[in-house]
């Protein structure tokens, strides 16, 4: 069996110090050879296009992973026309790692209970394994119990790694991460009242953010 891939997707508008440490930790659990980040590009179901455009939340990606070799960015969402659908990129995957590489995609317990509006949800099965990242203090996903995953995947739900590790893609795994308090929303809300984001995202990344004055910051 080859070596585990771990695929992350968001928007990164901009990346922080929780994502890098969700990544790793998202490495350790799963035993991921790497973790590639992948910034969409017009994420369908978000209200709004994002703040910064792609190519900058692409440079701000590989400024904060920069001389870590289990990170990687993959800009093909960004590079790709229309909305992004998560369908579409794990099939490039597929196709470029083969049949039988294990692809493992992390999701946040928010997006993954509603993984069945997904586009094509039903085909994601079958191109990748799914880590659920859950909060220590997630209490409305911990309390739902099973109920916090659609019925329909209640079969693909594993507890053993042996089952990710051992095929290509088809089950689900929670792992717990740490809640860190910092989220893109307030680092762009602070930029915007040229508040420090500094310790929030790593200083390379602050340094881009206000060198290209984004989220209306200033030097």
């Amino acid at each position: 069996m080859a070596p585990a891939l771990g695929l992350f997707g968001g928007t990164f508008d901009p990346v922080h110090f929780g994502h890098l440490r969700l990544a790793a930790e998202m490495r350790e659990a799963f035993r991921l050879e790497r973790v590639v980040f992948l910034p969409a590009g017009h994420p369908w179901q978000r209200e709004r296009d994002t703040y910064a455009s792609g190519a900058d939340r692409v440079k701000m990606l590989e400024l904060a992973i920069a001389g870590e070799p289990a990170f990687g960015v993959d800009d093909r969402e960004v590079r790709r026309e229309g909305p992004s659908y998560t369908v579409d990129t794990l099939e490039d995957y597929r196709r470029e790692c083969g049949p039988e590489a294990p692809l493992v995609f992390l999701c946040g317990t928010d997006a993954f209970a509603r993984v069945e509006t997904w586009h094509r949800w039903e085909s994601l099965f079958d191109l990748a394994h799914f880590a659920v990242a859950v909060r220590a203090d997630d209490h409305e996903w911990l309390s739902r119990g099973p109920g916090a995953i659609p019925k329909a995947l209640w079969p693909r739900v594993t507890m053993s790694l042996k089952d990710v590790l051992g095929s290509p893609a088809g089950r689900i795994m929670t792992f717990a991460m740490t809640p860190l308090a910092i989220s893109s929303t307030a680092i762009r809300a602070m930029a915007r009242v040229s508040a420090s984001i500094r310790y929030l995202t790593p200083d390379p990344v602050v340094d881009f953010i206000h060198q290209q004055q984004l989220y209306g910051s200033h030097a």
